[in-house]
């Protein structure tokens, strides 16, 4: 999937399964520009594991959440292929409000990243992409707990969430790990955390 952006924080895209997608620079969720398009693509790939992203994107979290778990179940895989897919379903339990579970998967997949080499390009990158999403993820926490007056709460997730997306920045351009679109996609998450706006 290759990513496009300006640094203006105007919408960044890319394409997934034969669609354009683009993602909001506000809220950071991806945006589907062909519904009908991926939603074919999911009814013709039922069991491809990237469904759970595109079911997801799509708005079919039940239905997303379900594949995530069944993927997670597959037998044989890696521990850096299992944290790929428990990151993908950690975003559906972040996009279901699921904030603490969603956590829970991201800080189990950061720690199966290192259970084979950890210093390979699959591991740095498959670590990269866990503090991408759970930056993502403490960010929406963050506003979540902002709109329950929880300020404090929702400071510290604010600069823990801009922790880990300055990291994974810092990994995927100084460490060879992922394509230019990919990077772009990690300076669009910080630029709009520093801009540290609690009000969403």
């Amino acid at each position: 999937m290759g990513r496009t952006g300006g640094e203006d924080g105007t919408m960044s895209s890319f394409e997934a399964a034969g669609t354009r997608i683009s993602i909001d620079p506000d809220t950071l969720r991806e945006i589907v520009l062909d519904p009908a398009a991926l939603t074919e693509w999911c009814a013709a790939h039922p069991t491809d594991p990237r469904a759970v992203a595109f079911l997801r994107m799509l708005g079919r979290l039940d239905e997303a959440a379900i594949a995530g778990r069944q993927a997670l179940e597959a037998p044989g895989l890696s521990p850096v292929m299992r944290a790929v897919r428990r990151t993908r379903y950690a975003h559906v339990l972040q996009w279901q409000g699921a904030f603490v579970a969603a956590e829970e998967q991201l800080d189990l997949a950061a720690e199966e990243t290192g259970l084979e080499d950890p210093t390979s390009p699959s591991s740095l990158s498959a670590l990269a992409s866990v503090f991408q999403h759970r930056g993502t993820c403490r960010f929406e926490h963050a506003l979540a707990e902002q709109r329950d007056q929880r300020p404090r709460a929702a400071g510290r997730l604010w600069e823990a969430a801009l922790e880990d997306a300055q990291r994974a920045l810092y990994m995927r351009e100084r460490l060879g790990v992922a394509v230019e679109g990919v990077i772009e996609s990690s300076r669009q998450t910080v630029r709009r955390l520093e801009r540290r706006d609690l009000d969403g």
